[in-house]
């Protein structure tokens, strides 16, 4: 039959990108050559003659200007405001072309005026090429303009960018022209990449004596994201007697006194620090060390030695992805009991040759050293350890010839233990933790 489809089932219509091009290239001749061109825009001191239709069919905002009833759809010739003449000249050879010209001295007048016009693909195109513009001393300014702009995809990108380069975008100018929202906003990342907590209340102090004038008033809500229990107390302390500004310098004494472990009642900062359980943990993405303590070395051909205790100690690097060889134990031993207080590491307890260790050994990361502190009232191995309250728990574990039930309490401040109390059950090689001041 004449009207017979000729598709056949299964088969399906071809397309073609060149038609697609070849009209939108015919389209920009007519306008080249003033064809069918049925309105003026007046931008600024110069004249476009354009369609209606192609300008529609390109923007809302155009599609809305010519066909939602305004008063402009009927005018042969319209004004448009906000927009430089050659800025406007960019965007409309982009819409007759799917071309534009971005560069440097101009993508911020592009893209505020693309989003104006709600040329939603030019704004696109500008972000991208911001993002492959962005470096440590200019991120800042793409920063705070993608937040002036609410463009949320760049300004997503530049905060992270900031995050991950925090260390050298800090040192920059632009940093210090920084709002204190947007300052605050940074500081509370959980994804700055830092060797350590202190460099982030440097960046902090650094803001603030920009000008100490204006900002001195901002000094609480500006420290208020620095983790004050992992700085440095000494370090802290140190610097705080070297600011020459009295009322500053009361005010970081004020804030040392609410959150850092070096205050003048330490039973009552243990529980300030439990309260603020966010500053006492490490940010994501700050540097962080994996500690291997003691243990049991295996023997070529898989059996187990006893006597091979280990004194060796290996840390992991975060950053680098490396582990390394560290400062060894002063006694071998395995099934110690291992745990962070205060930045150091604690390793207590523990056996070799049977003979079970009551010693406690404290590594300082910063001197890259052990020494030797108070040990407990009983032999232990395979003991369960916790922190809680600013205090190191030892709980059961293997006592001589039994299993043990009691449990000890190690006071860093006065090195000292003590035993605190009994569990229902004695127990040996379990795992105990904290949760909201209770142990188990």
């Amino acid at each position: 039959m004449a009207n017979e489809s000729c598709l056949k089932a299964g088969d399906s219509p071809f397309s073609s990108d060149k038609h697609a091009q070849f009209i939108l290239t015919q389209i920009n001749k007519m306008r080249n050559g003033q064809h069918f061109c049925d309105v003026q825009l007046q931008v600024g001191k110069e004249t476009f003659n354009v369609h209606r239709l192609v300008l529609a069919a390109s923007s809302p905002y155009f599609a809305a200007l010519f066909t939602g009833g305004m008063k402009e759809s009927s005018k042969d010739v319209v004004q448009i405001l906000g927009v430089e003449s050659g800025t406007f000249q960019l965007l409309l050879d982009f819409i007759y072309t799917g071309i534009v010209n971005i560069a440097v001295n101009n993508v911020q007048e592009l893209i505020v005026a693309a989003d104006m016009l709600q040329l939603t693909e030019v704004v696109n195109l500008c972000c991208e090429f911001l993002k492959g513009q962005i470096d440590p001393l200019n991120c800042i300014g793409i920063f705070q303009f993608s937040e002036q702009i609410a463009c949320h995809d760049l300004l997503e990108f530049t905060e992270n960018y900031i995050h991950v380069h925090f260390l050298e975008v800090h040192s920059g100018e632009e940093f210090l022209a920084l709002t204190k929202d947007q300052l605050i906003k940074i500081l509370r990342s959980e994804e700055l990449s830092i060797e350590d907590e202190y460099q982030v209340f440097l960046a902090a102090m650094q803001w603030i004596l920009k000008d100490l004038g204006k900002r001195r008033k901002h000094v609480v809500e500006v420290l208020d994201p620095i983790r004050f229990p992992l700085l440095p107390p000494q370090r802290l302390l140190k610097y705080i007697e070297g600011v020459s500004d009295f009322n500053l310098r009361v005010a970081l004494q004020t804030l040392l006194k609410e959150y850092c472990e070096v205050c003048k009642s330490p039973k009552e900062n243990k529980f300030c620090s439990f309260l603020h359980t966010s500053k006492v943990r490490p940010r994501k993405k700050a540097r962080k060390y994996l500690y291997a303590v003691g243990g049991y070395t295996r023997l070529q051909g898989g059996r187990w030695s006893d006597s091979r205790a280990l004194s060796c100690v290996e840390r992991f690097d975060t950053f680098s992805q490396y582990w390394t060889t560290v400062s060894s134990l002063h006694q071998a031993r395995c099934g110690l009991g291992v745990t962070v207080l205060g930045g150091m590491v604690y390793a207590i307890g523990g056996e070799k040759d049977s003979m079970i260790f009551d010693c406690t050994e404290c590594y300082d990361p910063v001197t890259k050293q052990w020494t030797t502190v108070a040990s407990m009232n009983h032999p232990r191995c395979g003991l369960g350890v916790c922190v809680c309250y600013g205090a190191i728990y030892a709980l059961g574990g293997w006592i001589g010839a039994e299993i043990g039930n009691t449990i000890e309490r190690f006071d860093p401040d006065e090195n000292k233990w003590e035993i605190v109390g009994n569990m229902a059950v004695p127990r040996y090689y379990f795992g105990c933790c904290e949760m909201q001041g209770k142990m188990g």
